[in-house]
């Protein structure tokens, strides 16, 4: 940890972390053992709750709920479904969805097909710090059921009571979304 005070992310930082969860997202719902009611839509999903294991569940739902509420509001209306990098996981599966930005990676920036840059919003300082807080206290959350629920009766307890492995893609996801 730093002693750095928590700050207004830029739109570098604030697209970086987007990003990550967005990645972590893809690998909890697209997970092999989450399973759906019906084929799944990039604005509809409906899990199969009798089959998907309930700690997956929660816990992509916790990750979810971390970037819908803590993340996103960093971002320009609209990036999840305009940007394939930030998108939700069924969206950006869907080879016939329609992107309309990208982020550009020298400038810095997030632009859309004609060019024109999207600006990021700037919440008060208060806002921002306790978002990012948040992020931060949620992010250690979710790698401590990740990653130690095997070998950590606490862990174990925060989603049910029964270990679940939840497989490289998913740990390495998490490691690089809270590299902390």
């Amino acid at each position: 940890m730093s002693d750095t005070p928590i700050q207004h992310p830029t739109p570098a930082e604030a697209f970086k972390q987007a990003k990550a969860h967005a990645t972590l997202l893809r690998s909890l719902y697209l997970h092999p053992k989450f399973k759906y009611a019906q084929p799944p839509t990039p604005v509809f999903i409906k899990p199969n709750m009798d089959e998907t294991p309930p700690a997956l569940f929660f816990v992509a739902d916790f990750v979810q709920t971390t970037y819908i509420e803590y993340v996103i509001p960093f971002l320009p209306a609209g990036a999840t479904r305009k940007c394939k990098d930030v998108a939700n996981p069924w969206a950006y599966i869907d080879a016939n969805y329609v992107w309309e930005w990208e982020w550009d990676e020298a400038a810095g920036v997030l632009k859309d097909k004609d060019g024109n840059v999207k600006e990021f919003p700037k919440l008060a300082q208060a806002q921002a710090v306790q978002k990012m807080g948040d992020i931060v206290s949620r992010g250690f959350m979710a790698r401590k059921v990740i990653l130690e629920n095997a070998t950590d009766l606490k862990a174990q307890l925060l989603m049910g009571g029964q270990p679940f492995d939840f497989g490289e893609e998913v740990e390495k996801a998490v490691r690089e979304t809270y590299a902390f």
